[in-house]
């Protein structure tokens, strides 16, 4: 960067800050007629975006920016902002956020209904596949009656957009949803529904009243493949492996949708670090195109950390375009985990996976590794609905949770921390 170019860019810039516009542009456009650097330019053309009101003008310096460097997340963000006909009084700071904002386009109420069999009266349920219905009683099966358009798409959320509005920070209202108030869970509710046992505690409530929510509508739901039957011979296996028997104290699974997000990250890394050469260590640099399609981060904390572990591992080809009835006869909880914080996690993990394929990569001595992340961005997400199978045991008269993914029959426990087979060894002689 050189001494002229870099003094017209922080000319221009302040001038701009100060509203100064005519002057701002004055200095901003000798910075591209200037022998200015690849970042100077980039930045020259981003400050001249904010001179006008034009949209054209705006998007037209926007895209030289980006051209400069496509993955310059201020140039990219205010582009989308740009193209979504957003305000400037429509961008929000996170830190300053009420429990009242809500945005002008929120979602509909979510409704459930409850499918009754026109032959017995009987309760339909969805079969395994999710594409049509069966009777719990007399076994007749039907087709879904307003099933899905051909060809629906589930549809991915702008992340930067989501972000720049309350929509990213906050919970959204519409939505019928009971708080337990023994664990503190909240649930979407079907207005079929007219008692629910909470999964998680146990606790039985009679649905008089509910409280209304704004809720971010789900994209897509994991539907139930496995039944209750299939989910408590897992459960009995995992058991077995454990050391336990029949004798063991165990609460049959519940099943419940629990939210999930999911993210697209991509952008690259550049990375530097002294390598040993003989006997000195020199300097080493390189760089990582990066993308992570539908990275899944848990968006409840009724889960602990080794069983949330088990909504990390989903097979999403089984995802279907969301359908409130699939609710009709579940719980579902509410996202407890905004999509602003869970992109943070997302982020973390994809960081991490990243520095170890990069050491992976060094077959010689290394030290301080850096690894640069401003060019690495969150660029979509997606709210879904997974079904799992909640059981629970106690033992050494603590209560504790087995999860049963219901796409694969895979159980998870949390366990004794002195171990299974010793407990059980204890209790049984």
């Amino acid at each position: 960067m050189s001494d002229r170019s870099r003094d017209l860019l922080v000319r221009g810039v302040a001038a701009a800050k100060a509203n100064s516009k005519d002057e701002a542009k004055f200095y901003l456009d000798w910075v591209l007629q200037s022998d200015a650097e690849r970042d100077e330019i980039k930045d020259a053309w981003l400050w001249l975006s904010r001179l006008t009101d034009d949209p054209k003008e705006k998007r037209e310096r926007l895209e030289h920016a980006i051209s400069y460097d496509p993955f310059d997340a201020e140039a990219v963000r205010e582009l989308k902002l740009l193209d979504a006909g957003m305000r400037a009084q429509d961008v929000i700071d996170p830190d300053r956020l009420t429990q009242t904002q809500t945005n002008d386009d929120a979602p509909p109420p979510i409704h459930a209904r409850r499918f009754v069999c026109v032959q017995c009266g009987g309760r339909m349920e969805f079969t395994p596949d999710g594409n049509a219905l069966t009777c719990a009683y007399c076994g007749r099966k039907q087709s879904l009656l307003a099933a899905m358009d051909e060809g629906a798409m589930l549809q991915e959320q702008d992340f930067m957009l989501a972000l720049a509005t309350a929509r990213g920070h906050t919970r959204p209202m519409q939505a019928q949803t009971l708080k337990c108030v023994g664990c503190g869970v909240a649930f979407v509710l079907s207005p079929a529904i007219l008692s629910l046992a909470c999964p998680h505690c146990g606790s039985a409530y009679v649905i008089e009243r509910a409280e209304t929510q704004e809720l971010i509508e789900p994209a897509g739901v994991v539907p139930f493949v496995i039944s209750k039957d299939q989910a408590m011979r897992a459960l009995l296996a995992w058991m077995k492996n454990q050391g336990f028997d029949h004798r063991a104290d165990v609460v049959t699974p519940v099943g419940v949708y629990v939210p999930v997000w999911t993210f697209d990250v991509g952008g690259e890394v550049a990375w530097n670090c002294l390598m040993r050469v003989n006997d000195n260590f020199v300097p080493r640099s390189g760089g990582k195109v990066v993308f992570e399609n539908d990275l899944t981060i848990p968006a409840t904390h009724t889960l602990s950390a080794p069983l949330a572990a088990e909504l990390e591992t989903l097979a999403l080809d089984q995802l279907a375009p969301y359908d409130a009835r699939y609710l009709a006869d579940w719980a579902a909880e509410t996202y407890q985990i905004s999509v602003s914080d869970a992109s943070l996690v997302a982020r973390t993990r994809v960081v991490k996976k990243l520095r170890g394929e990069i050491e992976a990569g060094f077959f010689d001595t290394y030290r301080d590794l850096n690894v640069g992340t401003s060019r690495l961005a969150i660029e979509s997400y997606r709210l879904i609905l997974v079904a799992i199978w909640v059981a629970h045991y106690r033992a050494d008269k603590q209560r504790y949770t087995v999860i049963i993914n219901a796409q694969t029959g895979a159980a998870r426990g949390d366990k004794p921390a002195r171990g299974m087979k010793k407990w059980f060894q204890g209790l049984f002689g």
